[in-house]
């Protein structure tokens, strides 16, 4: 006996297969193609009780014709290109600007390290309104939802670099973005071109393009401007972040991309619930442990949710640590655990990679720490950048996250540690 007739099923077959289609067709078009030049660094904020600030840029990846490459030695003639004075930054958190950093310094400490001017992003000024032209027929004039007709757009002033739109169809025109505060202009030092290497800059800083070259078929992120002193390390309008040490992560790239952020939104109560899954999960990749493990057994917990290919599947990152008895003569060794999660269909978090490390083997097992999610290639998607550290040195390592596994698409940047 059959539960459904012939044509029906064929049917609903159909059905189902055109909407896996659709869904799919969805998904590649929000990812786009990588792009072919593109730097990302971390920015490290110190504030002081007093509310100083300094800012250092740390120059992780480039990603220059499909392939990524070491920031901190790439093309250095000395000084790297991630790090040549008047390169411009966008500063992010978990995907959204902040604001923008312009080189204006760089020395070597162990590995390069360069010093900007801060400039912020602050809201869009509401303009005045002016009395719209009625139109010569009655054809309505379309606007977004909830929106008045926009102003006739002015140019931007120069030496400011414009923030990216908000995410959109890539058919529609990009609509106005909050605009960081302008700053004056002060001339770079000359550098002699170089016909083979290719210059960051960013679009919309306003400023002057080189002079074409014979072969300048390769990308460029456009330079911007400072007005700091060389010898000036202040980072200038500083969000509020607070005393300590804040760590962000920034992009600079030719293109103009549409951002957005890489949290994922929880619903009220579920984010406690999907924390006590993944302390047990933990918990779970030391199952040999005597006395037995709990999850007070875990110290200094982080636990982030991500939605990194906008496909509503949280990723989930925990890194912990489980200190060592320190009734023991011999010096008492402490584990680090981080692990790489996605939540399935029924809400539980499945481990797609995990790392367990002691402070005595680090030599073979870094210890992790992640910084943040990051848009590391121009394609629409999040990556998660960790910091590693092992015995004598620090360094990056990048990971793509897929359905059902983790890729590794970075890793170097070292710094010795002090």
């Amino acid at each position: 006996m059959n539960l459904y007739r012939r044509r029906s099923f064929q049917a609903s077959l159909l059905l189902s297969l055109a909407c896996l289609v659709a869904a799919g067709s969805l998904l590649l078009a929000q990812r786009r193609k990588a792009h072919k030049l593109r730097a990302t660094a971390l920015l490290e904020i110190n504030t002081d009780a007093a509310g100083n600030t300094k800012a250092q840029i740390i120059p992780i990846a480039i990603l220059d014709e499909g392939r990524f490459n070491d920031a901190s030695i790439y093309k250095a003639t000395p000084r790297p290109m991630a790090v040549q004075d008047g390169v411009v930054y966008e500063v992010q958190k978990t995907g959204v600007p902040m604001g923008y950093v312009t080189v204006s310094n760089a020395a070597k400490q162990g590995s390069w390290i360069a010093y900007g001017n801060w400039q912020a992003v602050r809201p869009a000024e509401t303009p005045t309104p002016t009395a719209t032209p009625t139109p010569a027929d009655d054809r309505p004039i379309l606007h977004r939802p909830g929106s008045a007709p926009e102003p006739t757009p002015s140019p931007a002033p120069q030496g400011s670099p414009q923030s990216a739109s908000p995410l959109s169809p890539a058919s529609a025109s990009p609509s106005p973005s909050p605009t960081p505060t302008p700053v004056s202009v002060s001339p770079q030092p000359t550098i002699a071109p170089d016909k083979d290497r290719p210059i960051l800059k960013r679009p919309g800083s306003g400023q002057p393009e080189p002079p074409p070259q014979p072969d300048s078929d390769r990308p460029v992120i456009r330079r911007g401007s400072g007005e700091q002193s060389k010898n000036s390390r202040k980072l200038q309008n500083t969000p509020n972040l607070g005393p300590g040490t804040h760590l962000l992560m920034a992009v600079s790239d030719d293109q103009i991309v549409d951002t957005r952020s890489f949290d994922f939104p929880w619903k009220p109560g579920e984010k406690a619930q999907v924390d006590s899954k993944m302390r047990k999960l933990a918990l779970a990749q030391l199952p040999k442990e005597k006395p037995a493990l709990t999850e007070s057994s875990l110290k200094n917990v982080a636990i982030r949710g991500f939605d990194l290919d906008l496909t509503n599947d949280a990723v989930l990152v925990l890194t912990a640590e489980i200190p060592g008895p320190s009734s023991t003569k011999a010096q008492p060794v402490t584990r680090y655990i981080a692990i790489i999660a996605r939540m399935d269909f029924d809400g539980n978090p499945q481990r797609l990679a995990a790392s367990i490390a002691d402070s005595s083997r680090l030599d073979v097992a870094p210890r992790l720490e992640l910084i943040d999610a990051a848009d590391v290639d121009g394609d629409g998607a999040g990556e998660l950048v960790f910091r590693q550290y092992d015995f004598d040195q620090k360094s990056f390592v990048i990971y793509s996250v897929g359905r059902s596994s983790v890729s590794k698409v970075f890793e170097g940047a070292g710094t010795p540690l002090k």
